[in-house]
């Protein structure tokens, strides 16, 4: 006991040497910016933008909603950074928590690889398409595509908002009462462990081929928009492809961090990624989703979800507003 508790101690002492390292190194070389944008030194930057974070990733876990989905809004709705910057570091925080998630699901079983390998496809290929199509329209479209990507973020926002409120009901063990031929072929059907039941659960899947079709949509608004996938992905699991919710649940974070891992790199070639800002928004929402976590074992969180739909709909308000100021 006393071995793995020296080697735990061990571990935190260089995630934090390393950490400071990243800290520092950010703040050191930090030549244009974000920070001058807003009229701040690049401390004062980091820090406020580290406690920002923070809270957003806290309130994304109470609330049920990937921290990029909170993230990216806000910030290109609240604040003047470049909205490529913004996006660049959305999908680099998608991307972080998913693979963070992805390993114990994958070892426990519960996530099915064969359908991880059916949608992974076109949610990778469509997310890339997505970036490529982001660097396009800042090369090419200057301020207007800046507004347009405001304005049309500020439609996808509030239509997120309005599925969060008229089709939250998500259904724990679908009843699936006939397979397709198409996705009979592929041969879907798994079985997990399920802990609280003390048994295996055997499932089916359905319309697979409307689900390859959705992942496609999903992986363009992602990658273009930085978005992270979660708030889509869980339903086109669960009441399209009638996947049991624990299922849609942990395909959807494996899935997020395949095609996002691809998505990031017309990202960074074309200069997006800035450390200064990046850094401390990826530490601030891994930080606070682990708060939240443990937070949500103390409270209710139904609150938490309706105060996050106001401030989505405040966000994409404020979204089409920015994109009709900035529309020459």
């Amino acid at each position: 006991m006393g071995k793995h508790r020296r080697l735990f101690r061990w571990k935190w002492i260089v995630f934090l040497f390393i950490l400071i390292l990243v800290i520092t190194a950010s703040i050191a070389t930090v030549q244009a910016a974000p920070g001058e944008a807003m009229g701040m030194s690049p401390l004062t930057f980091f820090i406020v933008f580290l406690l920002a974070t923070t809270v957003m990733g806290i309130f994304a876990v109470l609330a049920g909603v990937g921290g990029g989905v909170v993230f990216t809004p806000i910030m290109m709705g609240f604040t003047p950074i470049d909205s490529y910057i913004i996006r660049t570091t959305g999908i680099f925080i998608a991307m972080a928590g998913a693979l963070v998630a992805a390993r114990p699901f994958l070892r426990r079983g519960i996530a099915n690889v064969r359908l991880l390998f059916y949608g992974a496809v076109p949610y990778a290929v469509c997310a890339c398409i997505g970036a490529l199509l982001a660097g396009y329209i800042k090369a090419t479209m200057g301020i207007k595509g800046e507004a347009f990507v405001r304005g049309a973020l500020g439609v996808i926002v509030l239509g997120i908002a309005s599925l969060f409120i008229f089709f939250g009901k998500r259904v724990e063990y679908p009843d699936v009462k006939e397979v397709d031929s198409f996705t009979e072929r592929l041969a879907l059907a798994m079985g997990y462990w399920e802990e609280s039941l003390g048994k295996v659960i055997n499932y089916k899947l359905a319309r697979a081929h409307i689900g390859g079709i959705l992942f496609c949509g999903v992986g363009l608004i992602s990658g273009l928009f930085g978005l992270g996938a979660g708030w889509a992905m869980v339903p086109v699991f669960n009441l399209v492809m009638l996947a049991p919710l624990k299922v849609a649940a942990t395909c959807s974070k494996v899935m997020i961090g395949i095609g996002d891992t691809a998505a990031v790199w017309p990202y960074i070639m074309g200069g997006g990624m800035f450390p200064l800002f990046g850094v401390p928004c990826m530490i601030g929402l891994i930080v606070g989703t682990l708060i939240g976590a443990r937070i949500m074992l103390m409270i209710k969180a139904g609150f938490i979800r309706w105060l996050i739909i106001i401030v989505m709909i405040g966000a994409g308000v404020r979204l089409l507003m920015k994109a009709i100021q900035m529309w020459p």
